[in-house]
């Protein structure tokens, strides 16, 4: 307790009986301030119907802060139980901005490393930091709160997708092909799903061609997005060697997408035969750009798939995301660090 409110962790090795829940509230009651923050609410069982049993029945009301690491399991409580009382905060992936000011972490090594504060202390040593991000990041979520969230028939087929798309990122990827990769059953509504759950989960996002209408379609092949670039460098084999200038620039692609995923942009790409636009986007400021990610010196002809896409749809306008200083006079250059620090809050 202090002069705030009143904070409490459900952080414990078993799960917390209901009546604890309810001596928190209590305290949180007689304090003055009348704020109650719990964090991994998640872990107690049926939480979201005990909170809005309480919450209904109290004559006084709370303000409730409630916050956990498990975010399908967060998620479930609110919208089953507390439809319409709560306001639904979400702690993005770290962006570039906030990496450089709190770890002092360059875009160079952002891009290749991703943000992860727990993992970054291990960054001088690869191999323990692969470790960590492997244990104690993506198997909790792979392992328990996919399986506690959604049904999955097949753990070992889910394991297989992500696996494959952490190999395969910012690539536009038949699933037909990708079905032929696993092993075991695996149809390809199957795999569908399972990209679904994945980006549920704010591990990968499968993104589709545009549209006119600029809706998500399924008949298109989808390109993989990686929510952080730690997931791919953490399965990289060896992890020690050094990444080729080809992954280099598929890192990078990679990062730029995450972050407009990330900060709430909708986000295609475009491809008709031999041309191609990385990006298309929409901004929740009205921007409505189709994106060439360059991570080296590049021409003018290099950018006839961006050129072409907004011919076809003028109401789009060119960009450029490169990080080199070469640039093409006509297009407009977008800055790198604007782009990897995009977030909810943050725009261009």
């Amino acid at each position: 307790m202090n002069g705030k409110g009143v904070y409490f962790s459900a952080d414990y090795p078993t799960p917390l009986p209901t009546s604890t829940l309810e001596k928190w509230w209590n305290e949180a009651l007689l304090h003055p301030d009348r704020i109650l923050a719990i964090d991994e609410i998640q872990k107690v069982p049926q939480w979201s119907e005990l909170i809005k049993q309480l919450w209904d029945q109290s004559e006084f009301k709370l303000k409730v802060i409630l916050t956990g690491s498990s975010a399908l399991l967060m998620e479930r409580g609110l919208k089953e139980s507390l439809a319409g009382r709560f306001e639904l905060i979400r702690a993005e992936h770290w962006n570039l901005k906030e990496a450089s000011e709190v770890f002092e972490m360059s875009a160079e090594t952002f891009i290749e490393f991703g943000c992860y504060p727990g993992a970054n202390r291990f960054l001088e040593n690869i191999e323990r930091w692969g470790s960590y991000v492997r244990d104690a990041i993506v198997e909790p979520v792979l392992g328990r709160d996919l399986l506690l969230m959604h049904t999955v028939d097949y753990p070992a087929l889910l394991r297989q997708v992500f696996a494959a798309a952490v190999a395969l990122p910012a690539q536009i990827v038949s699933l037909q092909k990708l079905q032929g990769q696993m092993q075991g059953k695996g149809t390809l509504p199957t795999i569908q799903s399972y990209l679904d759950i994945l980006g549920q989960s704010f591990l990968v996002s499968a993104i589709y061609k545009y549209s006119g209408s600029g809706l998500r379609t399924n008949r298109s092949s989808p390109k993989l997005i990686i929510h952080d670039n730690a997931f791919m460098r953490a399965f990289e084999i060896p992890i020690y060697a050094p990444l080729s200038p080809e992954k280099k620039g598929r890192y990078f692609e990679n990062a730029v997408g995450a972050r407009f995923i990330e900060a709430g942009w909708q986000v295609f790409y475009w491809k008709d035969r031999d041309h191609e636009a990385d990006f298309v986007v929409l901004g929740p400021q009205g921007q409505k750009w189709a994106i060439e990610v360059k991570s080296s010196n590049y021409e003018s002809k290099d950018l006839n798939g961006i050129r072409k896409f907004c011919s076809i749809h003028p109401d789009f306008s060119p960009r450029v995301i490169c990080l080199t200083e070469c640039q093409v006079s006509e297009i407009t250059h977008v800055p790198v660090e604007g782009v990897l620090s995009l977030s909810r809050e943050m725009h261009l």
